[in-house]
């Protein structure tokens, strides 16, 4: 999706703030594309607008990944939710995973290297996307890492720390969750990294979660325990 769009947080974040937790796949198409939810200024807009976030979220409350966004969102801070978006998208971009292995990597306060992100790029899509797409997927993708906090600046862009909390942890710890990991090598996931937190952090966020009822934690003798309650995401749905 990078080829041509971002993460679009601003239009994700309208659509989540304006419909109900159980709203309908058809029905959220009916808001962006009749109703123009999205402000667009043609129906070609609409249309492009909503093809591309149904390819980033998918937008449907069958599909386990976005029926947990939404329920995430509903439970997070404010600041938080832009990761929240990132980690949606992580799960279903390619290009976005693979922007990710460099930009996460970076010290916090270093100036990004275009360059170095587009040769990433061309390595993972060997002679798929000429110089001009890899141009605009490049900044497609820092604009996508900054809208989550992960990068700053305009022209000149940083590494910056993003903001999570405990409804973001429990997110990325659920999508970890559905590759099959557990206990303490949640941690060593691409989800769980991209929260940008320390241990401490994640310690904090994550006993935050229990007391909440949103997981099960247990550590004893150097083996930790988490357990996902998969019912709190289900909404209308169920499991």
């Amino acid at each position: 999706m990078h080829t041509a769009r971002t993460i679009m947080f601003k239009e994700i974040s309208t659509i989540l703030g304006t419909t109900d937790v159980d709203t309908s796949f058809d029905e959220i198409k009916g808001k962006v594309i009749d109703e123009n939810l999205l402000q667009k200024a043609s129906i070609s807009g609409r249309r492009k607008s909503f093809a591309h976030l149904k390819k980033a979220y998918g937008l449907d409350l069958d599909i386990p990944i976005f029926r947990a966004l939404r329920w995430a969102w509903t439970v997070s801070e404010e600041g938080e939710r832009p990761l929240l978006a990132l980690l949606c998208v992580l799960c279903r971009d390619a290009s976005l995973r693979v922007s990710a292995s460099y930009i996460l990597t970076l010290p916090i306060g270093t100036f990004v290297e275009k360059q170095a992100l587009s040769s990433e790029l061309e390595r993972a899509f060997p002679n798929v996307y000429s110089p001009a797409v890899v141009e605009s997927m490049t900044k497609n993708l820092l604009s996508s890492w900054t809208q989550s906090g992960h990068l700053q600046g305009f022209q000149n862009k940083s590494r910056a720390k993003a903001s999570s909390h405990a409804g973001s942890t429990v997110f990325a710890l659920y999508i970890a969750s559905l590759t099959g990991l557990k206990g303490r090598t949640l941690f060593d996931s691409l989800w769980v990294r991209a929260l940008d937190a320390t241990d401490r952090e994640l310690q904090d966020s994550i006993h935050l979660a229990s007391r909440r009822g949103w997981l099960k934690y247990h550590e004893s003798g150097g083996m930790m325990e988490i357990t996902l309650i998969p019912e709190i995401f289900a909404g209308a749905r169920g499991l």
